[in-house]
C-alpha cells in the first residue's frame, strides 16, 4: 500500500535492480534463519515436544524452499542459472510459509509447505512482479516473499495440520489441543477459516495503512521531487551512503602532507 501511494523509484533504478551487497545479504540471511528458530520454537510459550517440532519443521521447510527456488531457477528461469540472491529469496519464503504451520504439521507437511510455497512465489516473482511493478514498485519484494508466502503457509495449515501433533497437552478442559487439516478429515471448515482470516487481515491492513499515509501527507511530503531523487541521499540528508572516492587522496604517515588542491571538498557538492 505504501508503494502504491508513494509511487515508484526512478526509471533508471528499476531498469537494472542489482543487489547492493551480497556478503551483507548472506549475513542478514543467516541471522534471519537463526533467529527464526526462536521465533517459531517460542510460539507455544513453553519448552516441550511441540516447541521441538516447530524448530525441526522450521529448518526442514526453509532448507527445502531454498533448494526448490534454486531448482526453479535452473529449470525454468530466463537464464537457467541459479543465483545466490534467489536462494536467499527461497530461504525467506520457507521461513515465512512455515511460521503459521510450524507447531501444527508433521515433517512431511513442513517439507511440502516449503516446496509448494517456494514454487508459487517463484512463479509470481518471475512473471507477475515485472508486470505489477509498473504500477506498484515493491522494491524489497515484500508482497511476494512475505505476503504471498505467508498466505500460502496459512492456507496450507488448513490442509496439512496433523491432529497427532499436540500443541497444548494440558488445557483447562483436560482435553489436549491439536488441529486437523483437510488431509486428516477436516475437509470443510479449517482451510476456509484460514482464508477468511487472511482476507480480513489484508483488507484491514491495507485500509489502515492508506489512512495513516494520508494523515502523514497532511504534515509532510511523502515523496521527494524527481529532481532531488536523481541526486539521492546527498540532496535529502546532506550525506552520501556510498560516497565516491574520486578526487580523494590518501593521507597518512607514509604519505606527504596534502596540498590544498588535494584535499577533497564536499561543500561544493552540498551546495
Amino acid at each position: 500500500m505504501a508503494a502504491a501511494v508513494i509511487g515508484p523509484r526512478l526509471a533508471r533504478d528499476r531498469a537494472r535492480p542489482l543487489p547492493n551487497n551480497l556478503p551483507m545479504a548472506a549475513a542478514g540471511a543467516g541471522l534471519l534463519w537463526l533467529g527464526w528458530n526462536g521465533f517459531n520454537g517460542g510460539d507455544p510459550y513453553f519448552a516441550g515436544a511441540d516447541a521441538s517440532i516447530a524448530v525441526v519443521n522450521t529448518n526442514v521447510a526453509t532448507a527445502v524452499a531454498l533448494l526448490a527456488w534454486v531448482a526453479m531457477d535452473m529449470l525454468f528461469g530466463p537464464d537457467r542459472k541459479p543465483t545466490f540472491l534467489g536462494g536467499v529469496n527461497g530461504m525467506i519464503v520457507g521461513l515465512v510459509a512455515i511460521t503459521p504451520a510450524a507447531g501444527y504439521v508433521n515433517g512431511a507437511g513442513a517439507l511440502l509447505s516449503g516446496a509448494i510455497a517456494s514454487a508459487i512465489v517463484w512463479f509470481a516473482w518471475t512473471y507477475l512482479q515485472p508486470i505489477l511493478a509498473r504500477r506498484v514498485d515493491d522494491a524489497m519484494g515484500v508482497v511476494y516473499t512475505h505476503g504471498m508466502a505467508g498466505l500460502c503457509g496459512g492456507l496450507l495449515v488448513g490442509i496439512f495440520a496433523d491432529p497427532s501433533v499436540v500443541v497444548y497437552p494440558k488445557t483447562v478442559s483436560g482435553t489436549p489441543f491439536s488441529v486437523s487439516g483437510w488431509l486428516y478429515g477436516n475437509r470443510h471448515l479449517f482451510v476456509f477459516l484460514q482464508l477468511g482470516a487472511a482476507v480480513t487481515i489484508i483488507i484491514w491492513d491495507a485500509l489502515i495503512t492508506f489512512l495513516i499515509l494520508k494523515v502523514i501527507s497532511l504534515f509532510t511530503r511523502l515523496r521527494m521531487p524527481d529532481e532531488q531523487l536523481e541526486i539521492g541521499d546527498l540532496a535529502a540528508h546532506g550525506e552520501d551512503g556510498y560516497p565516491s572516492d574520486e578526487g580523494a587522496t590518501l593521507v597518512g604517515a607514509a604519505h606527504a602532507a596534502p596540498t590544498t588542491t588535494e584535499v577533497p571538498v564536499r561543500q561544493a557538492e552540498l551546495q
